[in-house]
């Protein structure tokens, strides 16, 4: 590993940046920038059939626009957004600030009602931004319509989550090992046919990590009634770790992601003076107590975890080796069932597709980690990136699993200062030589892979990812978008493959979809700026985004931008239209 990689990790790791979580803000300089520069992008003629501009009813000659839909309540981030087929949106309050008044300082899980979010109308009045000292920016605001705060941090309707709801309860089931204020992915499972009941389900962002399950029912108010809640057991494949966004498979099973910092600084996961990683030793200790004492095993932790049989009174985990170890942010699957795309959240990070062997099944496939080339210029509103895909290798779960245990055992004891428990970077080196006996180092030590075969591993909070998948299916919306949240670091050097402009406000980038699913072209269209260091309340413009996070695309090819930032006083909700209207 190069030093300026493992500078970057180790930025990443103690400076403890995150998908969301309280540990997730960090606003920074940057650059302004505009929304109206999309119509030149297909001139590159990379993006196939399906991708290129100005097709399929979107004019993207016009200059997009954003209109504010929510603000949530101050020291909070947005999370878990949601859309369902009936057009309901759910999303979280993510840690907001324990300063303000009753239960607005917990945590909650909730539900935007007296909306269809598919049939937004574009020339909506956007919700105001709040004066940070009124009351106004202690609270959830939507555009139209109301939030509905569906259960808060602690809560446990009526005992049946006997610690509380984002309580990490350990694998015997006994005790809380710590309380969580960080719900983000949510994902909405239908019990009945017109979708009026099912099964909330919201990932807990910590470490260890969680996912809770509440029993909904639509109300004829149009609000929702909470019937039972329990927490997904994880014990079998020994717990989860940082639980982020996520999204729901073709097939209809929730995949939460294993955000997992420390994925390529596993030489420091047994090291007990490690007291500023994310996860620092202490966190690894909480996951030992999680294990009932039992140090755990770093290869364990940084997957999909696929959420099967998520209907049934014990939704059955499945951690899918398969899709690589790094700080997974989500993944989406592509219809046709076998392409899988994956962003790595953090500093000097990875772009990864995945293809499965069999379609409907992630448990066997190739894995790939993106290679891109800039165009020539630095005006991060205008550069996009070619990309091409390196192999790194095809397993099956079953196989990487039998590596994985071969490392069972290492405990604390066993650290050295200056060496590695774990695959050290000489085995990775003869592995990217074609010297290994085995392809553990693709899986397991995935990031590093990637640099060792020349893929790009330059970017920089790289955070959701979405397609809308109706659209993508039927070529109406042949797009998939990417939020980078931060775009700094080794994305604006003067090194490597990626050499553009700074924008501490983040983009939102748009990647056309060949007709087998395959992309090779990613290009900005929604910008974030301008910037002003001095300000003491809100250093990116409040009328665009700031530091953007979770994705979701919508029936007719709007996208909704959430936000984790520190550069908002109260972060925002935004749905992007790319026809200008």
């Amino acid at each position: 590993m190069n030093k300026k990689l493992l500078a970057a990790a180790i930025a990443s790791a103690f400076l403890i940046t995150a998908c969301g979580g309280e540990d997730g803000k960090d606003g920074a300089a940057g650059t302004a920038g505009t929304n109206g520069t999309n119509g030149t992008n297909g001139t590159n003629g990379t993006n196939g059939t399906n991708g290129t501009n100005g097709t399929n009813g979107q004019d993207l000659t016009a200059a997009p626009k954003l209109i504010r839909l929510a603000t949530t309540p101050l020291g909070s981030e947005l999370t878990g957004m949601y859309n369902t087929d009936n057009g309901e949106f759910f999303f979280n309050i993510q840690h907001p600030s324990s300063s303000l008044p009753g239960d607005e300082s917990k945590a909650a899980v909730g539900a935007w009602i007296g909306v269809d979010i598919d049939k937004l109308d574009p020339n909506m009045t956007p919700v105001s931004v709040p004066d940070p000292a009124s009351a106004e920016a202690q609270t959830t605001r939507v555009a139209t319509g109301s939030y509905q705060v569906l259960g808060r941090e602690g809560d446990t309707f009526a005992g049946a989550l006997s610690f509380g709801l984002g309580a990490i309860v350990n694998a015997a089931g006994t005790a809380s090992v710590k309380q969580s204020n960080d719900p983000d992915f949510n994902a909405f499972i239908p019990s009945n046919a017109d979708g009026s009941e099912g099964f909330l389900f919201t990932a807990w962002e910590d470490r260890p990590g969680a996912v809770s399950r509440m029993s909904l029912a639509k109300q004829s108010d149009g609000s929702w009634s909470v019937s039972n809640a329990l927490n997904v057991d994880f014990s079998s494949v020994n717990g989860t770790m940082i639980n982020c966004f996520g999204t729901v498979s073709p097939w209809g099973t929730p995949l939460t992601s294993e955000e997992n910092y420390m994925a390529e600084l596993t030489n420091e996961w047994n090291n007990n003076q490690n007291s500023s990683g994310y996860p620092n030793f202490a966190d690894v200790q909480r996951i030992q107590d999680y294990l009932g004492g039992t140090f755990p095993n770093p290869y364990d932790y940084g997957y999909i975890v696929e959420l099967k049989d998520p209907k049934e009174a014990a939704p059955v985990p499945v951690k899918h080796f398969t899709l690589g170890r790094v700080a997974h942010e989500n993944p989406v699957i592509m219809p046709d069932r076998k392409t899988v795309y994956l962003t790595d959240d953090g500093s000097n990070k990875g772009f990864y597709k995945f293809v499965a062997t069999t379609a409907g099944d992630l448990s066997a496939g190739t894995l790939y980690a993106a290679k891109v080339t800039q165009d020539a210029t630095r005006d991060h509103s205008k550069a996009g990136f070619n990309i091409t895909w390196i192999e790194l290798a095809t397993a099956n779960n079953a196989d990487i699993e039998t590596w994985i245990r071969s490392y069972d055992g290492i405990d604390e004891t066993d650290y050295i200062p200056g060496a590695n428990s774990y695959i050290t970077d000489a085995q990775i080196a003869d592995w990217a030589a074609g010297n290994a006996a085995d392809d553990r180092v693709a899986f397991l030590e995935t990031l590093k892979a990637a640099e060792a075969k020349g893929a790009t591993v330059e970017f920089n909070k790289m955070e959701g990812i979405n397609i809308n998948y109706a659209g993508a299916a039927s070529g109406a919306v042949p797009f998939m978008y990417v939020a980078m949240a931060d775009v700094s670091g080794a994305m604006v050097d003067t090194t490597g493959d990626i050499q553009i402009e700074e924008n501490r406000c983040g983009i939102v980038y748009r990647l056309g979809l060949h007709a087998d699913y395959n992309v090779s072209r990613m290009d900005p269209v929604v910008v974030g700026g301008a910037y002003d260091s001095t300000s003491t309340t809100n250093k990116c413009s409040v009328d665009g985004i700031a530091q953007p996070d979770n994705i979701v695309v919508l029936d007719d090819g709007r996208v909704l931008i959430g936000e984790d930032t520190s550069n908002h006083k109260n972060n925002m909700l935004w749905v992007y239209n790319p026809q200008g209207k």
